[in-house]
């Protein structure tokens, strides 16, 4: 073969290796997965603002929420301690879009269950932390929850309804005392807009955020963690 051939080669060969490469990087940029959007969230890295409203039961002593610090992880995170007490801490998420954004993630822990709690009795409906996305009013509300409880099984679903009826809420336990060995930190996602449409019929337009601890019913301690909480959409191709 001719020199003139032999560079001729080598040339074509290199521009068919440089187009294989294009082609090879444009599908890597088509294929990554973009962000998903995100519509709200909250890191817990100083006091509690206002927008958090702490609300208690009547006649029942509040548990106590703060902001704590793990120097050692380089994190900080929201702290609920409830002995023999309830709370809950209450948020209200404006200009939301479910249809666009509706999944909830958050990462929690448990550090205390309280004894012998089961969310399936209604003597014994006591968590060390909880989840609610509510709508509606004080006399008229429907939330779903998602919980940590103690003794009830890992996927069970049910519902609840409190202050005579006027609260209605349907219940889905994500963990439980399997899970609370050496307070390991989990990642959890739901998506909040159907399973509002499948407890309740409808997507809410409005939603209120509910952050809780309880064990006035066990009458024991529980504590717990949560270091963020956001509202996404899901994972665009």
């Amino acid at each position: 073969m001719s020199l003139k051939k032999k560079i001729f080669v080598l040339v074509l060969t290199a521009l068919v290796a440089a187009f294989l490469l294009a082609e090879l990087f444009l599908y890597d940029i088509l294929t990554i997965k973009k962000p998903p959007e995100t519509a709200w969230r909250y890191d817990f890295k100083d006091k509690i603002p206002a927008s958090w409203v702490l609300k208690g039961k009547p006649g029942t002593k509040k548990a106590v929420f703060s902001v704590a610090r793990d120097d050692s992880g380089g994190i900080s995170f929201l702290r609920m301690k409830s002995d023999r007490a309830s709370a809950s801490l209450i948020t209200k998420i404006d200009g939301t879009d479910l249809a666009k954004t509706p999944i909830l993630r958050w990462r929690w822990r448990v550090r205390e269950l309280p004894k012998g709690a089961d969310g399936r009795i209604k003597k014994k409906d006591d968590q060390a932390i909880g989840i609610y996305v509510g709508s509606g009013s004080t006399i008229s509300n429907k939330s779903i929850s998602y919980r940590w409880d103690t003794e009830t099984p890992k996927g069970e679903e049910g519902a609840c309804t409190y202050g005579m009826g006027a609260v209605k809420v349907k219940w889905y336990t994500l963990r439980n005392k399997e899970d609370a060995v050496g307070a390991s930190w989990f990642t959890e996602e739901r998506n909040i807009a159907e399973d509002f449409k499948k407890a309740w019929g409808y997507y809410p337009k409005t939603i209120f955020l509910s952050i809780s601890c309880n064990s006035q019913y066990t009458g024991s301690v529980a504590e717990a963690d949560m270091e963020w909480i956001e509202l996404t959409g899901p994972d665009k191709k």
